[in-house]
This record gives C-alpha cells, structure tokens and sequence, in this order.
C-alpha cells in the first residue's frame, strides 16, 4: 500500500507547521522569562526575588 506523493508532501508540510509552532512558543516562554528575570520580578531561586534581597 503505497502513499502518494502529495499525501507525503501534505503530512510534511503538517509536521512543519507543527514544529514551528512549538518552537514560536518556546522562543516565547523563553523570552517572558527572560525578561522577568531581567526586571527582577522573579529571581534565581524558587520562592524568593531579587528585590527580597537587595533591600
């Protein structure tokens, strides 16, 4: 049973936009967090701010 061409171009071009959706929200998360650790609104370490420290 084989597969077509265009049902392989289809499902590649699925896996594409797939994995390229992940990594635009990877990227994201990564540059929110990045940010907020940046502002010191979050710190290093889990329940603690880089403010809690400084003052």
């Amino acid at each position: 049973m084989a597969m077509t061409l265009d049902l392989a171009f289809w499902i590649a071009k699925m896996v594409w936009f797939a994995l390229t959706d992940l990594i635009s929200s990877c990227l994201t998360v990564a540059d929110e967090l990045a940010s907020s650790l940046r502002s010191g609104d979050i710190g290093p370490f889990h329940g603690f701010t880089y403010k809690q420290f400084v003052e």
